[in-house]
């Protein structure tokens, strides 16, 4: 995800080199950052016809870091509390002259990303200690895209993302090692929505929407042993809607996907331990809409999941000791309505808590887990479909309380 340059954005990159007159830092990083105003990035487009590209890229960020350390071992300590509401909106609005195949770009591309407190590690070559908190108490974050074109036309491809995140905190270990602690607090709502009207596209379309509360995740793509305890709590509503009406389109999808708190661990070689506590009380809403009168293929694809947490290691040692308490409801819809075409798919999934976990057979795997879930609430999946004249239709509807998949596979 893209940083904006205008906002408080921290880099640290620390890099081992041969003893010159150049002073060697002592190791330790330390940030404290907090956010009290309002952070708000908005753009509008106005298009009467474009033949070339159409691209807006909008974002807003409450706090944000970036460490990166190379052949250094380092020590971070970082504290990140926001207050302020964080907002980024991307309005694309297509104008006509009567002339139903004016272009409104080719392609068109849009991009909208909001996030209260952004924090990112990179250590190659090197051991990096982290102890990090989050924290929001602002009442929202909000992440819109809308486009409204319902004269015109997209020819080669169309593509509007929304992201809203409160908490977000992500690391990439090469040939190292990771030991990290992490807290993250949210009393914040999350909504991404992203809305199209679209006359004519004979081309692939996909509009997104994803709301994440609290996000945790590292990745390894090389030898690097890691060790996590991760602590997410959120209180207050996630929410993502993505909906398009469309005249005549000919594969079009409409994607939403909301996430209380989610934790994704990745480890290419070495050892993976994992402590993970998750507790998810505010609402999660998930709604993906379709409508169109002339269709090829159409997709409403809608997911919520009050905790998720996935855990895998393509090496040996696995061990993970994972607890999840889902209170606050999750709500699901998938909607396709179509007049006159061929294939039509609704899917929607609302899960309380999951918690997939993986190990290498070939490596011979050493895997531990220790799973507890428990599911409070309500959770809803609720699929429709409606089609005038069509070819097929396929609709989709699951609700689980609680998903535990643990593997050793090859």
């Amino acid at each position: 995800m893209s940083l904006p340059t205008s906002l408080a954005t921290i880099l640290l990159l620390l890099t081992a080199t041969a003893a010159t007159s150049q002073e060697i830092p002592d190791g330790d990083i330390n940030n404290d950052q907090t956010q009290n105003g309002a952070i708000s990035a908005t753009q509008a487009l106005n298009v009467e016809q474009n033949d070339g590209l159409t691209k807006a890229i909008t974002s807003a960020t409450g706090n944000a870091l970036q460490v990166s350390t190379v052949d250094y071992d380092a020590t971070l300590y970082s504290y990140q509390f926001n207050k302020g509401r964080t907002t980024a909106e991307t309005h694309i609005t297509g104008t006509n002259t009567g002339d139903e195949d004016t272009s409104l770009g080719t392609p068109v591309y849009v991009t909208t990303d909001a996030i209260a407190n952004y924090a990112t590690g990179v250590t190659e070559g090197a051991h990096l200690t982290a102890s990090t908190q989050q924290q929001s108490t602002s009442d929202k974050v909000i992440a819109t895209t809308d486009i409204q074109s319902p004269n015109n036309a997209i020819y080669i491809s169309g593509e509007g993302d929304s992201t809203a995140e409160v908490n977000h905190t992500g690391y990439q270990v090469t040939n190292g090692r990771l030991d990290s602690t992490s807290v993250q607090q949210s009393s914040t709502e999350a909504h991404a929505n992203t809305s199209v009207t679209l006359h004519y596209s004979p081309s692939p379309n996909a509009y997104n929407a994803t709301a994440t509360n609290n996000y945790y995740g590292s990745y390894s793509d090389d030898r690097g042993s890691q060790e996590h305890d991760v602590t997410q709590t959120q209180s207050a509503m996630t929410q993502a809607r993505a909906e398009v009406y469309a005249g005549n389109v000919w594969d079009t999808s409409a994607n939403a996907t909301a996430v209380g708190n989610d934790t994704n661990l990745q480890n290419a070689g070495g050892s993976l331990v994992v402590t993970s506590n998750q507790t998810q009380a505010g609402e999660v809403q998930s709604q993906a809409v379709l409508q169109a009168d002339e269709y090829g293929a159409i997709y409403a694809n809608a997911s919520g999941t009050g905790n998720s947490m996935v855990a895998g290691n393509n090496d040996v040692y696995l061990r993970i000791d994972n607890t999840q308490l889902s209170s606050g409801g999750v709500d699901v819809t998938a909607s396709i309505v179509g007049n006159e075409g061929w294939d039509a798919y609704a899917t929607a999934d609302a899960t309380g808590n999951s918690a997939v976990g993986y190990a290498c057979a070939a490596c011979q795997a050493d895997m531990g887990v220790d799973n507890t879930q428990t599911n409070n609430s309500d959770v809803n999946a609720t699929a429709t479909a409606s089609v005038s004249k069509g070819r097929s239709v396929v609709s989709t509807a699951r609700a689980t309380g609680n998903s535990a998949t643990y593997y050793v596979s090859n």
